[in-house]
């Protein structure tokens, strides 16, 4: 176990502990570029998602898992998939859960502990952007820590007690805090255009969004005291 964590584009240095197994899942959304998904699955195991099948067959990287119901996959990611000799579990299209929901509960049952990535999450319908991301909210818990990331769009999320570092050669354009428990207490954040001190932060009044590092920075820093806060970055030329 360690406490870093990095990306393609930005290393992320928490307080706490994160979990020893770290997993990639790609889903259905707008797809990452074939670059930076080569660079963040090298060493990872990866499972794909329904249509997340695709990114792997594009670039040659043969998931260790495959979730889903195939009804977004093209006929031919999907006979590949099938092709290599892993797990498949199938679902039918009429469920009561999503793709990304039944994949993140088979973590729950394989792992005991485990930091998920999941790219494929961004773009497309705005329901199903929001389910992925109040799932992996809802996901997060003791032992489990999720993040949905592509090459210009990362969001993670600080429980109860934690802090983390961002570091980045190329710093993002926008940081955003986002209180997805009723409220967060003791927020603070620093190294950007507006920092705060110990805020309050309130899901029904989301105002500490499209903030800025200040410019030559190559570090900004957040923190929380109490609830659960999403921490958003966004990169506009990645």
């Amino acid at each position: 176990m360690g406490h870093s964590l990095t990306l393609p584009q930005v290393t992320l240095l928490f307080a706490n502990l994160l979990p020893a197994a770290t997993l990639l899942m790609t889903a259905g959304g707008r797809p990452p570029a074939n670059k930076w998904f080569v660079k963040i699955a090298k060493g990872l195991p990866v499972w794909c998602i329904d249509s997340g099948i695709q990114i792997c067959r594009q670039t040659a990287i043969a998931p260790e898992r495959i979730i889903g119901d195939g009804d977004s996959a093209s006929p031919e990611a999907w006979d590949w998939g099938k092709s290599l000799g892993v797990p498949v579990e199938v679902y039918p299209v009429d469920k009561d859960y999503t793709d990304l929901q039944l994949a993140l509960l088979r973590t729950k049952e394989i792992f005991s502990t485990a930091t998920v990535i999941v790219s494929g999450v961004w773009g497309g319908r705005f329901d199903h952007a929001f389910s992925n991301i109040q799932s992996l909210a809802g996901w997060e818990s003791p032992g489990f820590k999720g993040i949905a990331a592509d090459e210009s769009e990362v969001l993670f999320f600080l429980s109860g007690q934690d802090a983390v570092r961002i570091n980045a050669a190329i710093m993002p354009d926008i940081v955003s805090l986002i209180s997805l428990s009723t409220c967060c207490l003791g927020v603070t954040i620093g190294g950007v255009r507006w920092p705060l001190e110990k805020a309050t932060l309130k899901r029904d009044l989301p105002y500490a969004i499209s903030n800025q590092p200040v410019s030559g920075c190559r570090e900004v820093s957040v923190s929380v005291e109490q609830g659960l806060l999403g921490v958003y970055l966004q990169w506009h030329d990645q």
